[in-house]
Parts: structure tokens; C-alpha cells; sequence
């Protein structure tokens, strides 16, 4: 049970990790899809296919969603938003009894399967046992796929799933032989862990945290945050300009978090896209487990499974990270050209978490620098370099075997935080874009592309040195102030 402002706030950073951590998976699973005519599969199968890559990038996409709303939760609270996760791979004991494996994959049904099991409700995910089973010393396997049958059957009911049910049949399970299992391994979790077994449960958990604390400290003490520093949209929110400043337009819907009765709405919008709880019955086959159970029963129909992706290595990445568990699971690019277009989308996937990171904090105050921020960190990064190189990294050999490619690794060095020194805040950035540019013109300079990957390369080199310019000169007009002191932005 959540008893405390500190449990809060660490339950909280552990949901904003775990979005990160299912949206970067879903990504390049979505990334790995074939696309084009050519690729083995006939107009029919490569139709098919496309649409279940705009099923789970629009599921991805409302990761990002959930993203933003447990960082607003997070924030309306006192907490700091975070960015920060481990790299992949990692052990599936890594969220303790969550079971949650963190790897990179392409879109074959084993992956899908894994996805549905990730957004399963807990009444198919766990249908036969206690929420909790008994702790055990040793780590265990990750669990097989949720029956199939039974998934089609809940995603086809007439009615939402109510969770007053799903409580009910747990409370009628017999209770485990001994203790709790609690979630441990994530490094900035409190040692006492949290005990939960699924992502549903811990958001159920959040939700009960809320009400505890509004009750018991008031309203007024639990939400101390300053509304300013969270992203929402709609008419009345710093993101809001009639054109590329609001939310909307990306297809994100996210709330403001300012007392207990909307903390309770962003909640309830997490779980009910996610798990389906409590939704409309007409929304119920749109929820990301009822999409996977889709897309999982059509592979099987069609043996699609095993030919809709590319052959794209598991795991790529450009160096061994200390904080990789499974090295084994690692596959390192050794082509060099492939290589420095892997760092090239890492670099620009940090500098877009980076401007993220800004737009949550304290540091950026004007309607003016919100909206540099929000044009630069989800149009053009989102849309018009992390999705094309991932794309294309999918098209390129991971090593001397031209016939297994890379992929997106998703790589960070560290934890994302804010530049120590806020008047130095646009410097720094522009120094980060120049740098972007100097990375996409020696990759454009490489002799070795077939065509149509060094024509999109160069297409996204003139992209980034646009944004690079139109950032020198929104860093001139709008990063100087005033009252700056002798030496600060100018």
C-alpha cells in the first residue's frame, strides 16, 4: 500500500520507466515490418501487414501518451520528471513478478505474444493462481503466451470488463503459503519494493495511493506541483496555438493534473486504452490487448508470423552497456557505416528525450520557449528523424551477413538530466544540433548506399540543418534575455 508522498512518487517514476521501456519495444517491432513490393510478400500479405504496423505504432504512440500522463501525475505531486531507463536486454526478473522482458525484437508472433501478455487484464493473464504466488529465491522463466481463445472471447464481449469482478475473483483465490512477492531490481525503487504483479495492478495500486494520501494529508498538501511544468493540450494550455502547438494534432490526448479527480481521469485513461477496463463496448477491440489479440489470431490464420518482418538481428547495438544484463542477447553492429548511422539515431533519440526533459521541468517559462520546445521535440524528431533512420537502420546489415539487418537500439549513455547551467540551455542545444548535422553529413558522404538510402539520408541531413538554423535564431530572439547576467544566453 502506498502510505507516503515518497511511495508516490516512486511508484510513479516506476510507471513513467515501464511506458518507456513498452513504447521503445512496440517502436521497433512497428519499424521491423516490411513495406514495400519486392519483400516476399504479395499485395494482399504486404496490406495486411501495413496495418498491423499502423495498429502498433498507434499503440506505441499512446505509450507516449501514458508517458506523459504518469509524468504529469508525477509532477502535480512534487515529483521530478524522468526519462531514464535501463538498456535492453535485461533479465525478465528485472520489475520482480511482473515478468516483463525487455528486449528488442521484429514482429513475428512470438513478439506479438509477449506484447498481448505485457497488456493482458489480470483475469487472462492470471486466470488459474493468486495474484501473488510465493516468492522464490530463483528467477523464473518468462511465462508462456495467454490463451488465445480466451483473449478473443473477452475482447469480443458485449460489455466492458468491470474491476470490481476482476477484484472479486481474486479475493476468492486462496491466499499464497507465505508473504508477498514485492518488485525489486529497479534501481531507483526504495529496497521495500512494490508489491504488485502487473502493470494493471500497480496503477490500481497508484490510484489507491491517491485516495489514501488525498484523504489523510488533504488535497491542497498532495498537490503541490506547479501545474505550468506538464504537458497537456487543448485550448487554455501552454501547447495550444491554433497550429503546430497543440497536442492534438499528434494524436496525443493528455490531461492536466491539478487534484484528486483528474489524477483519477489520467489513471483511468492509462488502463482503460491499455488493459480495457471499464471501457465502452464499442472501444473494447481498439485497447492495446485487444489489437495484439487481433494481430496474433491473424498471423496464426494466415502464417503470416514468421514473414511479415525483415530479418532484423535482436537486440542491435553499437557497444556493450555496463548496465546490459544479458549479454548473450546482445548483437553488436559491426558494419561500420551501419554502425555510425545506429549512433546517429541514438544521439538524436537522447537530444528528443532531452528537450522532453525541459519541457517538464522548471526551467522553460515563456509561451514562446514552450512552443520552440514543443515544435522542436515532437515535430520534427518524433516524425521526421527517430522513425525514418529507425526505418532504415532496418534496412541495413548489422554485419558481414548481408541478409540479417539492425534496427533502432534505443541506446542511452546514463541517465537523461537537465544541463547544469539553465543560461547556457540554448548554447548547449544548438551545440547538440550543429553536432546532428556534422554526424548526418559525414553518413551522407558514404559511397556504399544503394540509392534509395542515400537519398533519404540526405533528405534528413538538409531536415537537421534547417531545424539546427531555425533553432540559432529562436536562441537569438527568444533564449536572450534581458536581465540575464554577464556571460549568459545571448
Amino acid at each position: 500500500m502506498i502510505k507516503t508522498r515518497t511511495d508516490l512518487i516512486n511508484a510513479l517514476r516506476l510507471a513513467s520507466e515501464l511506458e518507456h521501456q513498452l513504447m521503445c519495444q512496440y517502436l521497433f517491432a512497428a519499424y521491423s515490418l516490411k513495406k514495400f513490393p519486392g519483400e516476399g510478400l504479395d499485395a494482399v500479405e504486404l496490406e495486411r501487414v501495413r496495418k498491423w504496423g499502423s495498429y502498433i505504432t498507434l499503440i506505441a504512440r499512446q505509450e507516449m501518451e501514458h508517458l506523459g500522463l504518469a509524468l504529469n501525475l508525477l509532477s502535480a505531486v512534487g515529483g521530478t520528471p524522468s526519462f531514464s531507463r535501463p538498456n535492453m536486454p535485461q533479465r525478465i526478473d528485472y520489475y520482480g513478478d511482473a515478468n516483463i522482458k525487455m528486449t528488442l525484437t521484429r514482429c513475428d508472433t512470438n513478439t506479438i505474444e509477449r506484447f498481448q501478455r505485457f497488456e493482458a487484464p489480470d483475469d487472462i493473464a492470471f486466470p488459474y493462481t493468486p495474484l501473488r504466488p510465493p516468492p522464490c529465491d530463483k528467477p523464473q522463466p518468462a511465462p508462456g503466451p495467454v490463451d488465445e481463445e480466451n483473449s478473443t472471447a473477452w475482447c469480443s464481449r458485449e460489455h466492458g470488463v468491470d474491476r470490481d469482478e476482476v477484484v472479486r475473483k481474486l479475493e476468492e483465490a486462496p491466499p499464497p503459503p507465505s508473504g508477498e512477492t514485492l518488485m525489486k531490481g529497479a534501481p531507483h525503487v526504495d529496497l521495500t519494493g512494490i508489491p504488485y504483479q502487473s502493470v494493471q495492478e500497480l496503477y490500481h495500486t497508484i490510484h489507491e495511493g491517491f485516495e489514501h494520501l488525498a484523504q489523510t494529508m488533504g488535497e491542497s498538501l498532495l498537490f503541490v506541483g506547479n501545474p505550468v511544468n506538464q504537458i497537456w493540450g487543448g485550448p487554455g494550455s501552454p501547447q495550444y496555438g491554433g497550429d503546430m502547438n497543440n497536442l492534438n494534432q499528434y494524436g496525443l490526448d493528455i490531461i492536466q493534473v491539478t487534484n484528486l479527480a483528474t489524477a483519477q481521469q489520467a489513471i483511468r485513461m492509462i488502463v482503460e486504452q491499455g488493459e480495457g477496463i471499464r471501457v465502452p463496448p464499442k472501444y473494447l477491440p481498439h485497447t492495446h490487448f485487444c489489437l495484439f489479440t487481433k494481430i496474433r489470431d491473424e498471423m496464426e490464420a494466415t502464417g503470416l508470423g514468421d514473414r511479415a518482418a525483415r530479418n532484423v538481428a535482436r537486440n542491435p547495438m553499437t557497444v556493450l552497456w555496463p548496465d546490459v544484463y544479458l549479454f548473450d542477447e546482445v548483437t553488436l553492429i559491426t558494419n561500420e557505416d551501419t554502425r555510425k548511422v545506429a549512433q546517429l539515431f541514438n544521439d538524436s533519440y537522447e537530444v528528443m528525450l532531452l528537450l522532453l526533459l525541459y519541457l517538464y521541468s522548471d526551467q522553460i517559462k515563456t509561451s514562446e520557449q514552450i512552443a520552440g520546445f514543443m515544435d522542436a521535440a515532437f515535430f520534427p524528431f518524433m516524425t521526421m528523424f527517430i522513425r525514418p533512420l529507425a526505418e532504415i537502420l532496418t534496412e541495413l546489415p548489422v554485419g558481414d551477413d548481408p541478409t540479417l539487418t539492425a534496427g533502432p537500439g534505443f541506446e542511452l549513455n546514463g541517465d537523461v538530466m537537465l544541463f547544469p547551467n539553465v543560461e547556457k540551455m540554448w548554447l548547449l542545444f544548438q551545440e547538440r544540433l550543429d553536432a546532428l548535422v556534422v554526424q548526418f553529413q559525414a553518413v551522407v558522404l558514404i559511397k556504399t548506399w544503394p540509392k534509395r538510402i542515400s537519398d533519404r539520408l540526405d533528405y534528413l541531413r538538409h531536415n537537421m540543418e534547417r531545424l539546427a538554423l531555425d533553432w540559432k535564431e529562436n536562441w537569438l530572439n527568444v533564449g536572450r534575455r534581458e536581465d540575464a547576467p554577464a556571460g549568459g544566453a545571448r
